[in-house]
Order: C-alpha cells, then structure tokens, then sequence
C-alpha cells in the first residue's frame, strides 16, 4: 500500500514538472513580438527629364460673332443651341422676298439701260457720218455722243445696282464661316433683324458666337529670367525647319492630365515691363473637344535636351520634420534609418532626388506608421 502511494505521489511530481515546464514555453513565447512588416522600393537611375511649370487658361483659336449683314424677319434656324457645325452650315434664312424683288428690279433697269445704250450707240454713229459732211450741226453732234457715254455709264451703275441686289439676297440666308461651336441663338423666328455693319455693329446685333475648338491656345507667362534659361529651345519656333525639343503637358484644374502633347505656336516680341515677362501661347489638338476656352490649367514644358538620369521616390514615402524632408532607409539588416534629402522637381507621384540618396539604397513605402530609426522590420516584396 506504502509502495502504490510513493509511486502516485512520484507520477504526480512528474506531470506538475512537465505542465509547468510547458507553460513556461509558451510564455516565452508569447512574449516574443514578431517584426514589423514593410514595403520597400530599391532605387534605381531613371531618365528624368527636367521641366519648368506656367499657370494660364485656355483660349479659343479663333472666336466670331456671327453679325447679319442685311434686315428683316427671320424665317428659319437650322442649328440648336451649343451644336457643332461644319463650314459652310446654313445657321439662319431671313424673309427673301424683298431682296428677290430688288434683284429683279435691278434686272430690269439694267436691260433698260442695255436699250438705252443701244440706241444711243446708234445715234453716235449715225452723228459721226453726218458730221463730216456738215448735215448736223457741232452741238447736235456733241449731244449724241454724249448722249452714248451717258447710256454706256448707265450700264455700269445699273450693273452694279443687281450686284448689290444679288448680294442682299445672297446674305439673306447665313452660313458658318469655320467648323465650330456655336453659342445661344439671340434671336428667335418670326423676330426682325436689323442690320448694322462694323465698326458700328455690337453684340446686340450679333446673332449667335461661333468658336473654333478642334484646336485650342493655352496663352501663359514667362519671367524674363526663365525665359532666358529656355530661349534656346523656344525661339526655334520662329525657324519652321527645325523642330522643337520639348515635351509640353497641360495640367487641367481637376488635376488630370490632358492626353495629348502641345507645342509652342507663339513668342511674345518684347518684354512686359510691368510684370517682367514674356507672352507665349501653346497650342494643344483639341479633336474630342474635351478642352473648352477659358479654362484654367498649368502648362508643364520639359526640356528633352536635358534629360539625365537620376532617382524618383514615391511622395507618399517622403515624411518632413523642422530639419527637413526625410525618408525611412533600410539597412542591409532590414535596420531602419532615417535619412534626409534633398528633393527636386516633381514628376507626377514621383520626387527627384537631388542628394542623400544613392542608386541601390532601399527605401519603406508602405508601413511607415509601424516603424521608428533603429528597429528591425520583415520586408514584403512589393507587388509588380
């Protein structure tokens, strides 16, 4: 009995050493922390093309305001409000029946004086026979030649008279003078229009704008001092045989990108003393008509000559305290290291690097909240 006892007591010793052996494991354990896990970017050199950034608004290439150049009633509009036109659309007819009556007026005047100067070519000669042998007298002779010069510029005035006639009816209906956009029609049918030619006509006369959109101005300043930096590459605009190398990108005010590349069209010809700095005006295809006149951007004009090739960070890596724009370095040891920069120009979501940073260096970009200088974190590599 003594014996079953001392063998209990012994089994039990053994399983409290074990379970408490067993606790201790795994509260060792349990305390072990696991590392942190970060993204990181290796640099590597890039081409980078330096760039040089303007504020403007778009303008339209060519802008009218479509004036009648005769009166009356307004019988037809061919055309909606805001639509696109072709050159040479029918936009409005004005009532033609008056300006078919003048021509046909001036048709008969003009056959009038056609007989008139028939006869009188007549007589002319006629006088002209008569005259050497002395069966008319001086007077009655001068009279019939003057009689035809009359008649004859009688012809011209009522030749120019259906001209005119012809060309009222002409401008009774109006068409497009360039493919475009138009505006809101400021008149409606049935309305009288009066006609009132420049430079007295105004925009109470004006019928409706027309703007030409399938290319568009982006006009913008210079300073006179970074014009200087980039004359070179701009004023090859004024020799058409050579072509230049630049690479301009427009910035909308939603901040996205337009798709196409624009180039210089224009260089101002002096410098605005008061502001210090030159016009210039790109020029950007405009076929989906997506950009509009008046439209606020940022023209971005990079310098293709000066392309080198250096190193991009994510501006999402970059972090700034009072010393200065600073980055998360790893080490070979995955050690983490603060080490400051010195940035350069931006390139979309991308800075450039001007210093601190070598080609190789790895860099955190995601998990920055989890780490500190000096701790050691498990990279993740980073998805492609």
């Amino acid at each position: 009995m003594k014996k079953i006892i001392a063998n209990s007591l012994i089994i039990g010793l053994l399983s409290t050493l074990l379970l408490s052996g067993c606790n201790k494991e795994e509260t060792k354990q349990a305390v072990t922390p696991s590392l942190p896990k970060v993204k990181s970017l290796t640099l590597n050199p890039q081409p980078i093309t330096p760039h040089l950034e303007f504020i403007g608004r778009t303008s339209s290439v060519s802008s009218v305001e479509i004036i009648p150049r005769v009166g009356g009633e307004l019988k037809a509009i061919h055309f909606k409000d805001g639509d696109f036109v072709k050159k040479g659309d029918l936009l409005y007819e004005i009532d033609p029946r008056i300006f078919h009556a003048a021509v046909n007026s001036a048709k008969a005047s003009l056959e009038k004086a056609r007989a008139t100067l028939k006869m009188t070519t007549s007589n002319a000669e006629r006088a002209k026979q008569l005259i050497k042998d002395k069966s008319i007298s001086v007077q009655q002779y001068d009279t019939a030649i003057a009689n035809y010069e009359s008649a004859k510029a009688d012809i011209s005035e009522k030749q120019a008279t259906l001209k005119s006639a012809q060309l009222d009816l002409e401008f009774s209906r109006i068409y497009a003078p360039f493919s475009g956009r138009l505006g809101f029609s400021r008149y409606k049918v049935g309305e009288q229009i009066t006609a009132l030619l420049p430079p007295s006509s105004t925009m109470k006369n004006s019928l409706v704008s027309l703007t030409k959109v399938n290319v568009i101005n982006f006009d913008f300043n210079v300073d006179e001092k970074v014009y200087r930096r980039i004359r070179s590459a701009i004023d090859v605009v004024r020799n058409e045989n050579k072509k230049l190398n630049l690479d301009i990108r427009l910035t909308l005010s939603d901040g996205s990108e337009y798709a196409k590349n624009g180039k210089i069209a224009a260089v101002g010809n002096k410098i605005d003393p008061s502001t210090g700095s030159i016009h210039v005006r790109a020029i950007f295809d405009n076929t989906d008509y997506s950009l509009m006149p008046g439209e606020f951007g940022k023209i971005k004009i990079g310098l293709k000559e000066r392309t080198v090739n250096g190193l991009l960070i994510p501006k999402s890596s970059i972090q700034q305290d009072q010393a200065g724009n600073y980055v998360m370095q790893l080490t070979k040891k995955n050690i983490v290291k603060q080490q400051y920069v010195i940035l350069g120009q931006a390139y979309g979501t991308n800075k450039a690097v001007i210093s601190g940073l070598n080609s190789g260096d790895r860099i955190v970009t995601e998990g920055l909240q989890k780490i500190r200088p000096g701790i050691q974190v498990e990279e993740i590599t980073p998805e492609k």
